[in-house]
């Protein structure tokens, strides 16, 4: 299991100016996170730090692959995922997110857990449409899909037509 303080930054205590930390996110990480909808993966972590008088600059850079389900055909499998992402930490006198991407924390405050940024950015690489590579995916699901596809539409009689609908066939439409 990975140690929660690993991803807790120094704050007031970092000197002014570039700072670079190096995390290996493994399936322990995404394990520790509640409801997680990505339960395995591998993904290089580089953090920059600029860190000002008034300001601590968060630079991401991610890279690796996380496990999901492909929507095509189901089976899970490797998505490679590269991203990069910038937060702010403003230093002020009581703690508030101003935005997504800035929030402000006490000056005096000696760490700050950017485990769950880790996470959310993570999760923000993945893509909407998920599906393996071209010729990768489950070839008996997509032969039954092709078949489903190709199939003829039945054609509808008189005896499939729920009775208390039937009345409606005969309404004449008014031609203007």
């Amino acid at each position: 299991m990975e140690k929660k303080n690993e991803f807790l930054i120094p704050v007031s205590g970092l000197a002014l100016g570039s700072h670079s930390f190096q995390y290996e996110i493994s399936d322990d990480f995404f394990v520790g996170m509640d409801y997680s909808e990505v339960q395995q993966g591998r993904v290089d972590v580089r953090l920059d730090i600029d860190r000002q008088e008034t300001m601590l600059t968060l630079h991401f850079e991610f890279k690796g692959s996380v496990r999901v389900p492909c929507d095509r055909c189901a089976d899970e499998f490797d998505l490679p995922i590269e991203s990069g992402q910038d937060f702010f930490l403003k230093l002020g006198t009581e703690n508030a997110e101003e935005s997504d991407d800035v929030a402000v924390v006490s000056a005096e405050l000696s760490e700050y857990d950017i485990r769950p940024l880790v996470y959310e950015y993570i999760i923000l690489a993945i893509p909407m449409h998920r599906v393996h590579p071209e010729g990768e995916c489950n070839p008996e699901v997509l032969a039954m899909l092709n078949a489903e596809a190709e199939a003829p539409a039945e054609e509808e009689t008189g005896d499939d037509i729920d009775p208390r609908w039937a009345a409606l066939k005969d309404i004449k439409l008014n031609d203007k």
